[in-house]
């Protein structure tokens, strides 16, 4: 989907002119990955942009922010977190490559950019790699898999003797 903004204003009034709109979208559905890590959105994406005319292109500044839901890397509990993000992005009139040859967004022939890329850009930036619901989290146990935030599972500490780095142990002076 696309987040149209008509620009016709700001391009018509030349350098120096500038605009500002905010609105709520759905826009990017509610899934969102990041790595390995799948996000949703648990709220509408609100977002305040700004657009300058800076010559050859329009200079966009964009905060988003909304509520992102996912799973606990540790315990694989469900959570749900406030988000908040700060980008910037700049449109240019004429196809321009930036200095590693990927091409900067380009304002369509009707006057209008597409700043989707730009929310999901903005939201991914501040999406944490490895999301953590409680920074106290203990995960589950690696060997019966039960979340030892809820009990303690009562599976022995010590590796058993079969273990491939039982040996290690023994270089541990105390």
């Amino acid at each position: 989907m696309s987040i149209l903004i008509d620009l016709r204003s700001v391009i018509d009034e030349g350098v120096g002119a500038s605009l500002t709109t905010s609105g709520d979208t759905t826009a990017l559905g509610t899934d969102l990955r990041l790595g390995d890590m799948d996000y949703c959105c648990a709220s509408p994406i609100r977002y305040d942009i700004s657009f300058v005319h800076a010559g050859e292109a329009i200079h966009a500044s964009i905060k988003v922010s909304t509520d992102l839901s996912t799973a606990c890397v540790r315990c694989l509990c469900d959570f749900a977190f406030p988000l908040t993000s700060e980008v910037e992005e700049t449109y240019f009139f004429e196809p321009t490559d930036d200095e590693h040859g990927d091409p900067y967004p380009v304002i369509n022939d009707d006057e209008k950019v597409d700043i989707e890329p730009l929310v999901r850009e903005a939201l991914l930036v501040e999406a944490p790699f490895a999301p953590i619901h409680d920074e106290d989290c203990q995960g589950l146990c690696v060997k019966c898999g039960a979340d030892l935030n809820q009990d303690d599972c009562g599976c022995e500490e010590e590796p058993s003797k079969d273990h491939p780095f039982a040996g290690l142990k023994d270089l541990i002076k105390e």
